[in-house]
Order: C-alpha cells, then sequence, then structure tokens
C-alpha cells in the first residue's frame, strides 16, 4: 500500500474559496439521514478497496452484433 502525504501543500485562493462553499453547500441541503448512508458507503467502498474485493457489476453486455439487424431476426422469425 502507498502512503501519500500531502504536508507542506497549499491551496491556492480559488480552490480554497471552492472548497468552503462545497462545505456550506453540503452541511444545508444534504438530509442528515442521507448524509449517515453515504458516510455508511463511503466506509464500507473504501474497506472493500482495501481488501483487494473488486466492485459489484451492475451494468453488462447482454450480446454483442455487428452489423445491420435483420427484421426477421427482430421480430423473432
Amino acid at each position: 500500500m502507498r502512503t501519500v502525504d500531502f504536508q507542506g501543500t497549499q491551496l491556492s485562493f480559488g480552490q480554497r474559496r471552492r472548497l468552503t462553499e462545497q462545505q456550506q453547500v453540503r452541511s444545508s441541503f444534504i438530509n442528515p439521514v442521507l448524509a449517515q448512508q453515504v458516510e455508511q458507503t463511503i466506509k464500507a467502498v473504501d474497506a472493500r478497496k482495501e481488501q483487494g474485493v473488486k466492485p459489484e457489476r451492475i451494468w453488462f453486455v447482454e450480446r454483442q452484433e455487428i452489423g445491420t439487424t435483420c427484421v426477421a431476426e427482430w421480430m423473432g422469425f
């Protein structure tokens, strides 16, 4: 595992302003229950990453075709 140290790194004025705006917006708009669920999800994903578990596949290719589809095949004949 690689350790990264950002000690001594400074943010520009625009980055600091954007960070404070994001924190203000996040605190005012997010439902506390939703925020708790998001934190739990992020912790669970980070734990899976540390263990080396691959993410769950939600989307997958059912079939892949090349060329023009025949109308008869499309209709099921």
